[in-house]
């Protein structure tokens, strides 16, 4: 009889221990993985945190010189748009995702801070005639448009609604399709002349071709179809 009433509380005590473990296990924060793992002094990109149990306006730490622009956050994924300052402390850093009720995940080492190669002055403000800078047949013109202070915050942008990334932050930092080793050389892709001159028939407005458009947005191609054959 002993034997019996010790089996059915053994019992009764697993349909209440189980459930409860199986919650907290559900419930618990993790970081497993960042994608990239590398990336360097003044840049600004966008990093994916991969784990479970990620909760909406969940903040994200990732340590001294390193700013968060945005987040998009999902149960599983948070995407990140970090800006790296020149002068970040070169080597591993410590990922922290923390949730609103307070419940955080670390990732020891789960980034590394490399040292910066192109692009390693601080921008100075440009003073000037802005024309033959953006002239590709003067010898003033310059291709570092978003280190420059002239458009280093077009990376930085965002729309009137936040969950809608800007074209430019979506193409060059989140979707990285347009070629292009840096954010500079992807700004060149589609804008190989722009002419700021007002009445110098030179498209003031329309400063991309909207044949470099074609091929990703005609029919059949890999983005939304904007244009008719």
């Amino acid at each position: 009889m002993r034997k019996f009433r010790f089996l059915i509380l053994f019992i009764m005590i697993g349909v209440f221990i189980i459930p409860i473990s199986a919650f907290a296990a559900i419930s618990k924060i993790k970081v497993t993985a960042i994608v990239p793992k590398l990336i360097k002094q003044n840049d600004t990109k966008t990093i994916t945190i991969k784990g479970s149990g990620f909760k909406q306006n969940a903040e994200v730490n990732l340590g001294q010189g390193i700013t968060v622009l945005s987040t998009t956050v999902k149960s599983r994924e948070i995407k990140v748009q970090v800006e790296v300052a020149l002068d970040a402390k070169i080597g591993y850093r410590t990922i922290i995702v923390e949730n609103t009720n307070g419940k955080k995940a670390k990732k020891l080492k789960g980034l590394k801070v490399q040292k910066c190669i192109n692009d390693c002055e601080e921008p100075v403000p440009f003073t000037g005639n802005p024309i033959p800078i953006h002239d590709k047949n003067s010898s003033q013109y310059r291709t570092d448009c978003t280190n420059a202070s002239c458009h280093k915050g077009i990376l930085k942008e965002t729309s009137l609604n936040s969950s809608i990334d800007t074209f430019h932050v979506l193409k060059i930092l989140k979707l990285s399709i347009i070629p292009g080793k840096t954010n500079d050389a992807k700004c060149l892709y589609c804008h190989k002349n722009t002419d700021i001159v007002e009445r110098s028939a030179g498209s003031l407005r329309k400063n991309v071709d909207v044949a470099i458009c074609y091929p990703c947005h005609a029919p059949g191609s890999i983005g939304k179809e904007f244009y008719k054959e």
